[in-house]
C-alpha cells in the first residue's frame, strides 16, 4: 500500500540510516507480498490486527517465507488503538496477545519475531514467552510507557532476557527525545548497568540487523 511506498522511499534515500520493515495484513494479502517486499529491499516485516490469532496455521505460509529470507517480524501484541477499519475485519487486541508468539516461534526457529509493546497489558506473559524462546525479543515503546516501566520492573531479574529487549519510539518526531529522556532517566532507577542500557538502546537490535539481506 501506499504507507509500504513511503518507507521504501525512505530507505532508498537514507540507506545508511533507515531500514523498512514493510507492512503485511495477514489473512488479506496474499503470502506473495513478502517475496515482493524481499524484492524491493525491505529489512522485515510488520503485522497488526490479523484476521485470526498470529498462531493460526493459515498464517504459516507468511511466516515460512519470512525465514527463508531472514526477514523478521515485528508483531504488534497486546492493546491496539481503534480506527475506522475494526468493524469491517472484525478487529480485536485478543488476537495479538504474546503468547500466540510461542508457537512460531518454535515451529519457525531461525525467523525472529519482535513483539512490540512488551505485550501490554499481558507484560508477564511476553516476558515468560521470552525467557523460553531466544528467537523472540520485545520492545519497550508505546503510549502507555509508564505502566510498560512497571512491568518492566517487576520481572527484571526473572523472565525478562535484557540481551532481547528493544528500544522504541512508537510516537511522532516531536516526541522522540521526550520518549528517549524518559527510558534514559528511568532505566538506571531500575537498576540496568550502563552496558544493559546500551543493549536496549543499541547493541540488540544491532544484533538482530547485522544477520539480514537488506
Amino acid at each position: 500500500g501506499d504507507e509500504n511506498k513511503l518507507v521504501e522511499e525512505a530507505f532508498k534515500e537514507y540507506p545508511d540510516l533507515i531500514k523498512g520493515f514493510g507492512f503485511v495484513h495477514l489473512g488479506k494479502d496474499d503470502p506473495s507480498v513478502i517475496d515482493n517486499l524481499y524484492s524491493k529491499g525491505f529489512t522485515g516485516i510488520k503485522v497488526i490486527k490479523p484476521t485470526k490469532p498470529y498462531d493460526n496455521e493459515e498464517f504459516f505460509p507468511y511466516y515460512a517465507k519470512a525465514e527463508e529470507y531472514r526477514m523478521p517480524i515485528l508483531f504488534h501484541t497486546g492493546i491496539v488503538a481503534r480506527n475506522d477499519i475494526d468493524k469491517e475485519i472484525r478487529a480485536t487486541s485478543w488476537y495479538m496477545r504474546p503468547a500466540y508468539l510461542d508457537k512460531i516461534a518454535r515451529c519457525f526457529p531461525k525467523l525472529i519475531l519482535i513483539g512490540a509493546h512488551l505485550g501490554l497489558p499481558w507484560c508477564d506473559e511476553a516476558a515468560v514467552i521470552m525467557h523460553h524462546n531466544p528467537n523472540v525479543y520485545f520492545d519497550i515503546c508505546g503510549g502507555h510507557t509508564f505502566w510498560v516501566a512497571l512491568a518492566l520492573k517487576n520481572r527484571l531479574r526473572y523472565d525478562a532476557d535484557l540481551r532481547r529487549l528493544l528500544y522504541g519510539t512508537d510516537t511522532t518526531p516531536e516526541n522522540f527525545l521526550r520518549i528517549r529522556h524518559f527510558w534514559e532517566v528511568l532505566l538506571p532507577q531500575l537498576g540496568f548497568t550502563d552496558e544493559e542500557i546500551r543493549a536496549i538502546f543499541h547493541d540488540n537490535a544491532e544484533r538482530i540487523l547485522r544477520n539480514v539481506p537488506h
